[in-house]
């Protein structure tokens, strides 16, 4: 008996395994680096601290937890809340997005934001297996509803 049930527990792991490998894709970018800095980056008319504040807020109104904010180096990284959820077969799962942010002031003296938004998957089974997923975001909309944001967070701080 302990040997059919070795074998129907070592059939189950890989069969969660397998599913756990099909569910981690090898994403290639679909848009090349300056398609996406083109859609990634905006530069405003505002001082660094100005800049570095907006964005800091803006991402917080998000629902963004802020992880780190330097303001010497202009890096700011953020976490949305993770969603849990069950997956057949697998076990548990966790999706949540990562939002970097690169403050820099430019030759021109304007203020360059670039924002990175990465969609991350993790599973989990009860056998201790784990995998995980990384995709980068790269729909212009995602990114044009956040710098309107930042634009209004601007165009408050220097208009009161």
């Amino acid at each position: 008996m302990f040997k059919s049930q070795t074998k129907v527990l070592g059939v189950m792991l890989i069969i969660v395994g397998l599913m756990v490998g099909c569910t981690q894709k090898n994403y290639k970018l679909t848009k090349s680096s300056l398609e996406l800095q083109s859609i990634q980056k905006r530069e405003f008319e505002t001082s660094y601290n100005i800049a570095f504040a907006s964005v800091l807020s803006v991402f917080q109104d998000k629902g963004y937890i802020i992880e780190t904010a330097d303001k010497s180096t202009g890096l700011m990284t953020a976490t949305s809340h993770k969603m849990r959820k069950s997956i057949m077969f697998v076990g548990q799962g966790i999706e949540y997005v990562k939002a970097t942010a690169f403050i820099e002031t430019m030759p021109s003296k304007k203020n360059a934001i670039r924002l990175n938004f990465v969609k991350h998957q993790e599973t989990s089974s009860g056998q201790g297996m784990r995998g995980g997923n990384s995709v980068p975001i790269e729909k212009p909309e995602v990114y044009q509803e956040i710098f309107e944001k930042i634009h209004k967070a601007i165009f408050v701080r220097t208009n009161h």
